[in-house]
């Protein structure tokens, strides 16, 4: 048999106040001055640690081990090159710009993330869901249409690819520009925080339908076929239709080059998993392939006998700056803030995987920062929006990379190539660069099973997913952003607004208490109610809060005592019209018990032998003026002298319960809303009869509703808190027994006399108030307990 120690505990229970005072708690405080004076407080040691924070490599550059770690660094950076060059001129396409665009993205952004960046292995540069996005809004600003002439040498319309490339180049740089800005404004303000609104679902989701999306729009360079762009939403569906209906018109050299392309690079690519732990770094299987086939495409002439789609001319040398066309950022300002928060969270999320491994912090405000720095300057150069080069960072990892260093043998592979090397890339198809792309979605599009395992696991997050992905597929990445953080946080509003609360009953004579319909020994104690409610109390859930109490209470207190003051005031009327009947000497008449036995008994008493009992009669003065249906009903020796005051509580319909006990340890903040209602809700309780006691609060949310008035507003008492749900439980109990006690020893006593006061003005002037008043006038008053509607 299984042994389990004993837990015993021994002490006094103790209410919130008794216990700070026991056990002397500290008033903390923190003025505003102070940490304003914080804040902008200016030292040696504080711009060491700003400055340090913005410039990283100051922290772990005179920490590299040289001749540990740079022969690493330098072989897994090569590596990373050769696969950083193919898959930029492939992910240049996907933006619907000049090859050469993708080298140029791969290269300066590079050299300020080499200063800035606080991930190690990061290596900056394109990543397809970004440039799909931009691809969209380079078609919506360029399109093909724009640049058509009519040839009449040819009789054909042609396009003018060298102005169209030109005019889309600028367009893709001011648009990084734009999401530069952005980014850096974000990053100063510390808006790093946006990343912990995303979940992994959505991500997940979005990824996918961007995966998919980029999946379809490649499928148009492996068949060879020539499509009208589309843009806005359901533009995929419209460029997949298209796609198929010209599917006659495949181009079968450019498919065949996809086909063998794609066969080898996934071959390699699971060797290079299968066995990554004993090769040194992975097989550069892309730039193998580039090189192959250009080489077999050029000394085939294959471009010209099979009309084949290629790179093109690559320009050599180094880009002229451009100064970003600003007034085009009215009409991108959506997608650039669309492109800023993705690039962000795609590179946080590899970086924290990255770092999580090797055992390094990184500051998510400062990769903001190195992003938008990194962007700001390559807009000059007409690049598009970069982040996270997924591939090549995980080559870089993988090949045995520890620094930045690595990333800087990246750059100085990708500005050999478009320096000195492009001019051999321009027989390379670009049926094979979709290849390289649509092999690198692989793990991407797997996860469109995720809902499966999700729903077995959370149908929350599976409905994240589900709309996440539906949202970005049909209407587009930047709506289907907004739509997928608009929905998760929607979520997350349901999850907190609709909490099930529900009874609990205690376990055996034990401090454990238990909903009684899951545990058959959790049993509910005679005249309390203890409801427990895990959620927080605000303003969206304060009133689904309020009716999941009055539901398990079992009665609604507005309603009762109402009905009590219908009872009262039909009272008052039957008594009215019986005095009216009533002689006048017998009204309101004081008479004696002994008088009132004599007019049934004989005036001399004898005891039991007929004896006369001549010593004085002990007298007890009863004032009888109660009307004829009120009086059977409120001759109970068991109520407690309290509640003998107070004619509601005397009235009909008598409730069960006397105590009222709200678990609130799984509420962790309360609001202004949620103060009232509750403060409210506890008059309400109290106006019956019925006592409200709060238990396991915490102490924030104790501090919550001491400063929002709840107790100098009069709707509860301070020593009506309770540290734990078992202390309630025991002062209640206590406190019913002394009542019980106070009872009887006032019945034994003989002296009890019943007055009802037919005073009851007071309770029906709370029907008269100013309902204008009541809804808006009195969110700061010092009233307000008095006017809230419960």
């Amino acid at each position: 048999m299984h042994f389990r120690p004993r837990y015993i505990v021994d002490r006094s229970a103790y209410s919130i106040p008794e216990f700070d005072e026991e056990y002397q708690k500290k008033i903390r405080s923190y003025p505003h001055s102070q940490k304003a004076r914080k804040l902008f407080s200016c030292s040696a040691a504080r711009l060491k640690a700003i400055f340090i924070q913005l410039f990283p490599i100051i922290s772990w550059l005179p920490k590299y081990n040289i001749k540990k770690c740079l022969i690493f660094d330098v072989i897994a950076g090569i590596s990373a090159g050769t696969i950083q060059v193919p898959q930029g001129m492939a992910f240049a396409l996907l933006a619907n710009l000049p090859p050469v665009n993708g080298l140029y993205s791969s290269f300066f952004p590079l050299l300020l993330y080499f200063f800035l960046g606080s991930i190690r292995h990061m290596v900056p540069g394109t990543f397809a869901v970004l440039s799909i996005i931009v691809g969209n809004v380079i078609q919506t600003l360029a399109p093909n249409e724009k640049f058509q002439t009519f040839n009449e040498t040819l009789n054909k319309t042609v396009i003018d690819h060298v102005a169209m490339d030109a005019d889309r180049m600028r367009i893709s740089g001011t648009l990084t520009c734009l999401t530069a800005v952005i980014q850096i404004c974000l990053g100063f303000i510390q808006f790093g925080f946006i990343s912990i609104y995303l979940s992994e679902s959505f991500i997940r989701g979005f990824m996918t339908a961007a995966g998919l999306q980029i999946f379809i729009s490649v499928l148009k360079y492996i068949f060879g076929l020539t499509i009208h762009a589309h843009s806005g939403p359901l533009a995929i569906i419209y460029t997949f239709i298209d796609i198929c209906k010209n599917l006659p018109k495949t181009n079968v050299a450019s498919l065949i080059f996809a086909l063998i392309s794609s066969v080898v690079l996934f071959i390699v690519k699971e060797l290079n998993v299968r066995f990554k732990h004993k090769l040194p770094f992975p097989i550069p299987m892309e730039i193998v392939v580039v090189v192959v086939t250009t080489a077999i495409s050029g000394g085939l002439h294959l471009p010209k006998k099979y009309e084949i789609d290629v790179v093109g001319v690559i320009p050599l040398g180094m880009p002229a700056p451009d100064v970003p066309q600003v007034n085009l950022w009215t009409e991108m300002v959506g997608t650039a803030f669309s492109l800023a928060i993705v690039g962000y969270i795609i590179n946080l999320a590899v970086g924290r995987t990255i770092s999580a491994k090797h055992g390094y912090d990184i500051n998510a405000n400062q990769e903001m920062l190195a992003l938008g720095c990194g962007n700001f300057f390559g807009s000059f150069f007409n690049i598009h929006v970069i982040c996270c080069a997924l591939s090549v960072t995980l080559a870089v990892e993988g090949g045995g990379g520890s620094s930045q260093f690595a990333s800087l043998c990246v750059v100085l592979v990708v500005f050999v190539v478009f320096m000195a090397l492009g001019v051999y890339l321009e027989p390379l198809p670009k049926s094979v660069l979709g290849a390289l792309i649509a092999v690198n979605l692989k793990n991407t599009l797997m996860q469109v099973t995720d809902p499966y395992y999700l729903w077995k696991k959370s149908k929350q997050d599976c409905c994240v997913w589900v709309v996440s992905f539906l949202s970005a597929f049909l209407l587009g990445l930047p709506y289907g952003l907004a739509v997928g953080v608009g929905f998760s946080a929607l979520m997350v509003v349901f999850q907190t607004q609709f909490r099930n609360g529900h009874l609990v009953g205690q376990i055996g004579a034990s401090d454990i208490y238990r909903n009684p319909k899951v545990y058959e020994k959790a049993k509910e104690i005679s005249g309390v109610k203890i409801i427990t409610y895990c959620s927080p109390l605000y303003f969206a859930n304060v009133e689904f809060f309020r009716k999941k109490v009055i539901k398990k209470s079992g009665f609604d207190p507005i309603k009762v005592l109402l009905a009590k003051k219908k009872y009262l005031k039909a009272a008052k009327k039957e008594e009215q019209e019986i005095d009216t009947r009533r002689p006048s000497n017998l009204c309101n008449k004081q008479v004696s018990l002994q008088e009132l036995v004599k007019e049934v008994e004989a005036e001399t008493s004898m005891d039991c032998n007929n004896n006369s009992v001549d010593e004085a009669p002990r007298i007890s003065y009863i004032t009888v003026n109660t009307p004829n249906g009120l009086h059977e009903n409120t001759q109970k020796s068991t109520l407690d002298l309290e509640n003998a005051e107070d004619p509601i509580k005397l009235a009909h319909p008598i409730i069960d319960i006397h105590t009222l006990i709200l678990d609130m340890s799984g509420v962790c903040f309360v609001d202004l809303m949620g103060i009232k209602v509750l403060g409210k809700m506890c008059s309400s309780y109290k106006k019956i009869g019925v006592t409200i006691y709060l238990a396991g609060i915490r102490d924030q949310v104790y501090e919550d509703i001491e400063a929002g008035g709840m107790f100098d507003e009069g709707g509860l008492e301070r020593n009506c808190l309770f540290i734990s749900v078992h202390d309630a439980v025991l002062y209640t109990l206590a406190k019913a027994s002394e009542n019980r006690q106070d009872a009887a020893k006032e019945k034994v006593s003989g002296a009890a006399a019943i007055y009802m006061s037919e005073d009851v003005s007071s309770d029906e002037n709370d029907n008269d108030q100013d309902l204008e008043q009541v809804m808006f006038g009195t969110m700061f008053d010092n009233n307000v307990g008095d006017h809230t509607v419960l």
